[in-house]
């Protein structure tokens, strides 16, 4: 059975929605080791899998009052992954240096500008996880992006 085909600007959250619904694993990392000149897509495995990588953001739900964007399609949100992840280096360990307020605010609004779908994503990924896929599995298709090791040697 062929893969199937998406739009080369496809969001990261219709990637990984497409993979998991492919049963065999080699089936998963040939699909998605086609995107893996995608940036985005590497910041949002890094994020998730690379022990180095280490969130300066609560994990978690919400806060109260906090929505997600309500467009229904990806591409009528106002923001996406695709351009958002560049605004990750605020988030994490080593990025520039701010207030925790205004990294905080950084990320939510992120989250309520890109697609449900993609800041669902981008939560699980700073609870450092993708959901229905493992780190052996990103390994596997994008042995570059991460080290071995799932814990850091001085």
């Amino acid at each position: 059975m062929p893969l199937p085909k998406m739009p080369n600007d496809a969001s990261v959250a219709e990637i990984f929605s497409e993979a998991s619904k492919l049963k065999a694993k080699k089936d998963k990392v040939e699909f998605l080791s086609q995107y893996s000149h995608r940036k985005d897509l590497e910041h949002i495995v890094k994020g998730a899998y690379h022990p180095a990588i280490v969130w300066l953001i609560p994990d978690g739900p919400l806060p109260e009052g906090v929505q997600f964007s309500d467009v229904p399609a990806v591409d009528l949100a106002d923001d996406r992954l695709i351009r958002a992840y560049r605004q990750f280096q605020y988030l994490v360990k080593g990025g520039p240096d701010m207030k925790q307020s205004k990294r905080e605010e950084v990320y939510l609004n992120i989250l309520r500008s890109v697609h449900v779908s993609e800041a669902k994503l981008l939560m699980s990924v700073v609870s450092k996880k993708i959901p229905g896929f493992s780190r052996a599995l990103m390994l596997e298709t994008f042995p570059d992006w991460l080290p071995k090791s799932n814990t850091l040697t001085e």
